[in-house]
C-alpha cells in the first residue's frame, strides 16, 4: 500500500481571497494615480497654452487702443480744422443786412428783435396794418440781399392790455380808440454771392 503524501502546505480560502482583494486594490489605486497624473499635466499644459493665449489678447488689445487714441487725436484735429473752415466760411458781415431790414420798413413800424444762422436772417417786427405786412414782405423779396423771404406767423396785439374801465374814463368828454398791431415773424434766405461781393454786383 502507497502512503497518501501530501508535502504541499495546505492553503486557506481565506488568505487567497484577501490577496485578490487587496490585488484588485492595488490596480485601482495605480489606475486613479494614474489618470490624476494624466489630470495633472494636462492641465499644466493647458494653463502654459492658456498664457500664451493671454499675452497675445493683450498685446492685440493694448495695438486697438493705440489705434483709437490715434484716430481719436486724428479726429480731434479734424474736428478743429473743420470748425475754424466752416466759421471762416459762414462768417458775413451782418450790418448791411440789418440797414436793409430798417430801411425798407414802412412807417410806424418797429423792429423787434433779429438772430442769425448760417445762411439766414430770422426777424420779427410790428405792423399796424395788413397791407404794411403785406408790402414789406414784397420790398424783402425784391432786395438783392435775399433769395427767399418766408413769413412764420402773424398774430395780433394791443397795445395796452389792461382795459380800465374806472368811472372818470366813462365820463371823460373824449374817448380815445386804439388799433391793434400785428406781430410778424419773418426768415430771409441770404442771398451770399450778393453779400460777399459787399452788395455789389
Amino acid at each position: 500500500m502507497i502512503p497518501d503524501i501530501n508535502l504541499l502546505p495546505k492553503v486557506e480560502r481565506g488568505q487567497s481571497n484577501s490577496k485578490v482583494f487587496f490585488l484588485v486594490l492595488g490596480i485601482c489605486t495605480l489606475l486613479i494615480l494614474s489618470f490624476l497624473v494624466w489630470q495633472y499635466f494636462s492641465a499644466k499644459s493647458d494653463l502654459v497654452s492658456l498664457k500664451k493665449e493671454e499675452q497675445t489678447l493683450i498685446a492685440e488689445r493694448d495695438n486697438l487702443q493705440s489705434q483709437l487714441v490715434g484716430q481719436n487725436n486724428e479726429n480731434a484735429e479734424g474736428s478743429l480744422e473743420q470748425s475754424v473752415e466752416y466759421v471762416e466760411l459762414v462768417s458775413y458781415p451782418v450790418s448791411p443786412l440789418i440797414d436793409e431790414t430798417i430801411e425798407l420798413q414802412p412807417e410806424n413800424s418797429y423792429l423787434r428783435s433779429y438772430s442769425f444762422t448760417a445762411t439766414s436772417v430770422d426777424i420779427t417786427l410790428d405792423f399796424e396794418t395788413l397791407s404794411d405786412i403785406s408790402d414789406y414782405v414784397s420790398k424783402l423779396s425784391n432786395s438783392s440781399y435775399f433769395s427767399d423771404v418766408q413769413v412764420g406767423s402773424i398774430s395780433n396785439f394791443d397795445l395796452d392790455p389792461q382795459n380800465e374801465t374806472d368811472s372818470e374814463n366813462e365820463n371823460a368828454e373824449e374817448e380815445f380808440y386804439e388799433q391793434k398791431r400785428y406781430s410778424v415773424n419773418i426768415s430771409l434766405m441770404i442771398d451770399e454771392a450778393y453779400l460777399a461781393t459787399g452788395g455789389v454786383q
